[in-house]
């Protein structure tokens, strides 16, 4: 009977680890090309408007600049925004819209927008584009009211983040918050920034960044914050004042979005893409040698992977891509379908490994997983 319960207590362990990974996992979706606006009626005017509205945060979300929808031809595609949509639907809500200083009924309207036509567009207009493979940021936060120290973790703080890290496209991990968050990580020691504290108690997340906000109110009734971001590239702090905490915790999610999209956003080159040799170690059979080649064509960055050389068990392909090499080499390791190999373990295809990487000469190495 002892071993059976002891087997129920470690099966139980069990589940709670996949439900809290599942759970954090879940967090990190990001659906670049669909828009969700509230509208009053299902009329035509009604959808024309809300279509060029949802075009219009579409384009924020997809290339992270927020100034990108001033752009001349993007100002002319939202004319014809509906053009975009391929499908759409709307849902019940209980929220209201204010028009005309009347607070009227609202549903929802759930617009899916074309990835190739919106994409052309910003091909067509030189904007950048940041792929769907963002950072996932575990997002702790510590406030100081009325000379006290509090853990901010309540349901209306927390939707107010996801509501404008959907908007942005930031894939946010929110921490569960329970005792094992409040005894690794008190509240003194979020106010007070305790790096090491901080990052131990973040391992549980498994999250690439983290995003630590500390705020309170001042004697004027302005809310003022700092936040520090805690990412393998730089650890750089925003500042924001605001006159709510929603303000506050929207321009700190805007802040931190600017920030992803200044390193992985793709500035599109039609006067020459660049070409990296990739040279892909563990490839058995013509079943891993077709994942491979899909793997490569669909991250965003790549226009086409071309077959160089197919040795057994060795892939050798030329990727025709965008953006700096570093950007692609970030997507790689982020994924980990790629992991780097040894110099010693590639095959020289020259014999010259004083080539520069990424040549045929001497490829990039890496194994498949």
């Amino acid at each position: 009977m002892a071993v059976a319960t002891a087997s129920v207590r470690s099966l139980g362990v069990i589940l709670a680890g996949v439900v809290l990974a599942t759970a954090v996992r879940a967090e990190q979706v990001v659906d670049l090309y669909t828009a969700e606006v509230l509208v009053t009626s299902q009329s035509g005017a009604e959808r024309q408007r809300a279509a060029r509205e949802g075009l219009a945060d579409l384009v924020v979300r997809v290339t992270g600049d927020p100034q990108a929808r001033e752009h001349q031809q993007v100002q002319e595609a939202l004319t014809r925004a509906e053009d975009f949509i391929y499908e759409f639907n709307y849902v019940s809500t209980g929220e209201t819209i204010e028009v005309d200083g009347e607070s009227r009924p609202a549903s929802r309207l759930v617009m899916k927008f074309s990835s190739v036509e919106l994409e052309r567009l910003l091909r067509s207009a030189s904007l950048s584009f940041w792929p769907a493979n963002r950072p996932g940021v575990l997002v702790w936060m510590v406030a100081r009211e009325r000379g006290e120290l509090s853990r901010v973790s309540d349901a209306e703080r927390r939707e107010q983040l996801r509501a404008r890290a959907r908007v942005r496209g930031l894939p946010l991990v929110l921490p569960l918050d329970d005792l094992e968050d409040r005894l690794a990580l008190p509240a003194r020691q979020l106010w007070e920034l305790d790096e090491s504290a901080i990052r131990k108690a973040s391992q549980r997340y498994d999250a690439e960044a983290i995003l630590v906000g500390r705020y309170s109110e001042t004697s004027g009734g302005q809310w003022r914050s700092d936040w520090q971001l805690y990412h393998p590239l730089g650890n750089p702090t925003f500042y924001v004042r605001a006159d709510s905490v929603e303000a506050l915790l929207s321009q700190a999610i805007d802040e931190t979005a600017n920030h992803f999209a200044g390193l992985y956003a793709i500035v599109p080159r039609e006067e020459g893409p660049g070409a990296v040799v990739l040279q892909v170690g563990g490839v058995d059979g013509f079943g891993d040698y077709k994942a491979v080649e899909r793997y490569l064509e669909e991250l965003a960055m790549v226009r086409r992977a071309e077959l160089v050389t197919l040795r057994p068990g060795v892939l050798t392909l030329r990727l025709i891509a965008e953006g700096d090499r570093s950007q692609l080499l970030d997507t790689l390791e982020r994924d980990r379908q790629l992991v780097p190999s040894r110099q010693s373990d590639r095959i020289s295809l020259s014999g010259n490994r004083f080539e520069p990487e990424g040549t045929l000469a001497n490829p990039l190495g890496y194994t498949w997983q």
